[in-house]
């Protein structure tokens, strides 16, 4: 597809500290996946992991959901780095949304944090709230805007989950353009764009995307703007050896006075150097 102006799609495996993602779902099972990869990153890495869930889902709820999927949810909350909330910061019934109070409070949440020895905080909210009576959408739309430098600064990591069964195509498109990155909807999802001569992958391209990898490498090579000139994987969780091999022959076939930039974190680069791609002249490859 068209790469346009809008936010970068990333899988969640490859946010990094400080992101502003908006994540569009319709199936809870996938959601939960990313919930739990999510978590478990920040885990890893001794964030604190906060889950700011809608009112019906309880805190045992939650804990039980990650801890099904393989992150230690329970020792989390008990040592205090996983931390389950079911208010709403920032909203009151009878004042609706306000933004500056929402700012507030995590730039607080992330100085405590801090004080209580913790790197940075990892948040993922439930948006469902801006349902509620008294939520400007327009004042909404402005604060995920704005939000995005503080979140950088202050090395917050955030995703904003938007239930696509819920919200209208038309809020949907302007909270998504609000955020700098869209996480892919689902662990093993593919996503291929292109634009400027350049071509962009983010995901997995693996044996479950392998149509959609060489369906959007025929898209690109064959447009009518031309070839492109410049491969972005650094977005890429994951090429297998298919993959990589379909890309270096694409990049064999194209004339010998071509000069193709690729460029991948190092783990795909070894992946490409074993199924040949120090042997086409056409392509540089760039470890980034």
């Amino acid at each position: 597809m068209d790469r346009g102006t809008g936010p970068r799609a990333v899988s969640v495996d490859r946010m990094a500290s400080g992101d502003h993602a908006c994540l569009g779902f319709d199936d809870e099972a996938a959601r939960w996946d990313i919930r739990a990869a999510f978590a478990e990153i920040g885990l890893s890495r001794g964030e604190l992991v906060m889950f700011f869930t809608d009112p019906g889902t309880s805190v045992e709820e939650t804990v039980n959901h990650l801890a099904g999927l393989g992150v230690p949810a329970g020792r989390a909350l008990v040592r205090g780095s996983l931390v389950v909330v079911n208010d709403i910061p920032g909203y009151h019934p009878d004042a609706g949304f306000e933004p500056e109070a929402r700012v507030a409070t995590w730039v607080e949440a992330t100085e405590d944090a801090h004080r209580l020895g913790f790197p940075g905080i990892r948040a993922v909210g439930d948006m469902s709230w801006v349902l509620r009576p008294g939520v400007d959408h327009d004042r909404l739309v402005d604060y995920e805007a704005a939000i995005t430098p503080v979140f950088a600064g202050i090395g917050c990591t955030t995703i904003c989950e938007y239930d696509l069964r819920r919200f209208t195509p038309e809020l949907i498109s302007r909270v998504s353009a609000a955020h700098p990155a869209s996480v892919l909807q689902s662990l093993d999802a593919l996503r291929v764009e292109h634009g400027e001569g350049i071509l962009w992958m983010s995901g997995d391209a693996d044996l479950a995307t392998r149509a959609e990898f060489e369906f959007g490498l025929r898209e690109a090579f064959d447009s009518p703007a031309g070839t492109p000139r410049i491969i972005d994987l650094t977005e890429l969780s994951f090429i297998d050896a298919h993959c990589a091999a379909t890309l270096i022959h694409r990049v064999a076939a194209l004339d010998p006075a071509v000069r193709l930039v690729l460029r991948c974190p190092p783990l795909h680069a070894r992946t490409l150097r074993l199924c040949g791609a120090t042997e086409v002249p056409q392509l540089f490859l760039i470890e980034a």
